[in-house]
């Protein structure tokens, strides 16, 4: 059996702006956290737990404490469910991602999880807003680590439980940031990219044999997935991912 493994934003749903809003807003009316750099490849870890850590680390010289990191996550989640209702636009699926999930599940040759830098009630909040569901699939997030990595091998350890296996055929990575092309080849993951034009073209540079616009043409995805390869090291960035 193969492995699909799926990020949240930018993969799935279409919400990386309204996520980014929001976690910048969140900081100002949690912590009053102002004046943030929202180059979030810029981090050492740019997941949502590797963000907080890194900034509580700049501003207040040590970790969040756990009560801390509740009232931001509990802030954001609001701010995020508000926005659904006066937009639910900016919540929107990429085009034809829930079919395609739904059809890959049932593939016998293939297994589906879900990996992403996000919060798990902020990333399911936004799957639930964008109609895609997952129940039942195997998924890890900004709570099982720092780093993209962490959260790839816990979404893997995960699937490998739920379908009583020892060890994957293949393992395909499938996001859309030069993060997650870094992440893969880290991990010796294969990797499909998720973009269109310029975004595309930046992640095959960076070491991805394919990249798609969207999931509407599932037998181009079905076929990418099998051709999926390992990044190679060139001119990929050791950065690692944005939420």
């Amino acid at each position: 059996m193969k492995l699909a493994i799926f990020d949240i934003d930018g993969t799935l749903t279409n919400t990386n702006r309204v996520d980014d809003e929001c976690f910048v807003k969140a900081l100002a009316e949690a912590y009053a956290i102002a004046e943030i750099d929202t180059d979030w490849a810029a981090y050492p870890h740019t997941t949502d737990s590797g963000i907080i850590r890194h900034i509580f680390r700049e501003k207040f010289g040590r970790n969040p404490e756990e009560t801390e990191l509740a009232k931001f996550k509990s802030c954001f989640v609001n701010m995020l469910a508000e926005q659904y209702q006066t937009n639910p636009s900016g919540f929107a699926e990429i085009a034809g991602a829930s079919v395609a999930l739904d059809r890959l599940k049932r593939e016998p040759e293939w297994a589906v999880a879900i990996a992403t830098g996000g919060w798990r009630d902020s990333g399911l909040l936004k799957l639930r807003a964008a109609k895609i569901d997952v129940e039942a699939i195997p998924a890890a997030y900004a709570e099982d680590g720092l780093s993209r990595e962490e959260i790839l091998k816990a979404a893997v350890s995960r699937s490998l439980e739920r379908h009583r296996l020892r060890g994957f055929e293949k393992i395909v990575s499938i996001g859309d940031g030069l993060w997650d092309v870094g992440a893969a080849r880290h991990l010796e993951y294969t990797f499909l990219g998720v973009g269109s034009g310029e975004s595309g073209a930046k992640l095959r540079r960076a070491g991805a044999k394919h990249a798609v616009e969207d999931f509407v043409d599932y037998r181009q995805l079905i076929r990418f997935l099998n051709e999926a390869e390992i990044p190679t090291p060139q001119n990929v960035s050791d950065k690692h991912a944005a939420p």
